[in-house]
């Protein structure tokens, strides 16, 4: 393909945001709080940072990195760095300040923007790292440019950039569960096909509005942006989930889609002020329905909405898969391949697998991201026999359809025999009285390794380790079931930003005589 060619046919996140800061201009783009901003003020915000940023020395391909909560001047900040082709380097606010002073070493940034709240957690950094510029989002931080310091600048505006569709938009760090956090590389047309991916796949148009409490420096919060912006919707920028704030969002601007992941799901489907807000505009929501089908099921009927049950990653898009289900429906957890994705189910010799049978899901398509910063070795093991491995452990059905099994790290290994934690998870939260549970291997003299649940009781019954062993006993195989079974209350797990259990920080507590079964 010629230079030319290239450069017509490319797509770029820049594309995404002047379009809509054009068509949708007086639309609401981003609120917060009483704070709202219609495309064209967004779009004018953005063009004076990217004005002082390119003043400041910020070119094609630089990286800056942004360490904030949820809020409209990340949306700006986004924006700004597609108008210069520079990369974003997105920093986990809940990583541990050495773990995101590795991640500002590691990536090398030329700016670093923080929010006020967040920027304690980069003290450690600011001395050795080699920054040239360090920006605040608020005014009156000693030693930081201001954002209202540096659209006030009148500076010149920059030239356009040319962008092509390999450039490299943002990098997402991993959560690093096991060693440090991953660099993905998520390029420019990868990012956009899958901010266009969910708009279709969900049906969006510019009456649909983002409830966006999701962290934008996660896959789920940056997609979901992408892709209300192509439609012209509004993205409700809250800092965390707050159900009261979900609520207020909800009903003053008429949102109708949002991730309910574990645990934000139960607080926003039981909280005690829900009925006192006007919902009816929420449509669906997306999340994990195999971690909690009772109360997804409970969630569609009492709010008359959909569910879309999720498969995917930060490495190939948060939509790699997703069943359905409809209002009181119970999660049928099986997912359909989304577009423009090739799947595979396969053996560790990359062979495929028959249907019915457990392998890891390989893929390859358009959304995948360009590798791992920096990391050949962590690039080359992803990427083996030119498919993206997962490390997502599912089987095929017939139809063509996909059910998750488990994390193939997950896997316990107990007299020989294989126990995925996801089938033991399924068994236990069928139970009328879990809300959730969560599986995984403890050291065990006989068997080297034996399954324990760590159980959270729905409010109001009651439940016993002998009814779960009963319980376990009925469904599933004997080497399967729970030989220690601890219970605890949701605020006692630890989650990472999307809501999914830390198993690997339970499993530190190893078990108790008292919790055996």
């Amino acid at each position: 393909m010629s230079d030319l060619a290239r450069a017509a046919s490319s797509v770029s996140v820049n594309g995404i945001f002047q379009r809509a800061f054009r068509i949708f201009a007086d639309r609401v783009a981003v609120t917060s709080g009483d704070e709202s901003w219609t495309y064209a003020e967004l779009g004018e915000r953005a063009e004076r940072l990217a004005a002082a940023l390119w003043a400041l020395g910020v070119r094609k391909g630089d990286r800056v990195a942004v360490l904030s909560e949820t809020r409209p001047e990340y949306v700006q900040a986004y924006a700004a760095l597609a108008r210069l082709g520079a990369v974003v380097l997105t920093l986990n606010i809940r990583l541990h300040p050495d773990e995101i002073a590795w991640c500002v070493e590691h990536g090398r940034p030329k700016a670093v923007i923080t929010s006020g709240g967040m920027r304690h957690l980069l003290d450690g950094v600011r001395g050795g790292a080699r920054v040239e510029t360090w920006i605040c989002m608020e005014d009156g931080i000693d030693g930081d440019l201001s954002f209202s310091e540096l659209e006030g600048g009148n500076h010149p505006e920059p030239p356009e950039v040319e962008i092509e569709g390999a450039d490299i938009h943002n990098i997402l760090y991993t959560s690093g569960t096991t060693g440090r956090p991953k660099g993905a590389m998520i390029s420019q047309a990868a990012a956009a096909i899958r901010g266009q991916r969910l708009a279709q796949w969900f049906s969006l148009t510019a009456d649909d509005g983002f409830v966006g409490w999701l962290p934008l420096f996660h896959c789920g919060g940056d997609e979901s942006l992408y892709a209300t912006t192509m439609t012209g919707g509004t993205y409700a920028a809250l800092s965390k989930a707050d159900p009261v704030r979900m609520f207020e969002a909800i009903e003053r601007h008429r949102l109708s889609w949002t991730l309910l992941l574990p645990g934000v799901i139960t607080e926003f489907l039981r909280h005690p002020r829900r009925g006192e807000y006007d919902l009816s505009s929420l449509r669906f929501a997306i999340g994990y329905a195999n971690m909690a089908p009772h109360v997804v099921a409970e969630l569609t009927r009492e709010l008359g909405i959909g569910f879309f049950d999720a498969f995917g990653q930060t490495e190939s898009s948060y939509l790699l898969a997703h069943g359905y289900s409809g209002p009181g429906e119970m999660p049928s957890l099986r997912k359909v391949p989304s577009p423009l994705m090739e799947v595979r189910i396969v053996d560790s010799s990359m062979n495929e697998v028959p249907v019915g049978v457990p392998g890891e899901c390989v893929v390859r398509g358009p959304s995948v991201m360009s590798g791992y910063l920096d990391d050949a070795a962590a690039t080359a093991e992803a990427f083996q026999g030119g498919w993206l491995h997962t490390g997502d452990v599912l089987v095929r059905h017939v139809d063509g359809a996909l059910s998750f099994v488990d994390r193939k790290k997950y896997l316990i290994k107990t007299g020989g025999e294989n126990v995925y934690p996801a089938e033991v998870e399924q068994a236990i939260n069928s139970h009328p009285a879990v809300q959730e549970a969560c599986v995984f291997g403890v050291p065990d003299e006989r068997w080297g390794e034996t399954p324990k649940a760590v159980v959270v009781v729905r409010p109001g019954v009651s439940l016993t380790r002998q009814e779960v062993a009963a319980w376990c006993r009925e469904r599933l195989a004997g080497y399967k079931r729970p030989r220690y079974v601890e219970f605890a209350t949701a605020d006692d797990l630890p989650r990472s930003t999307t809501g999914k259990l830390q198993r690997h920080i339970l499993a530190e507590r190893g078990s108790r005589d008292e919790e055996a079964v």
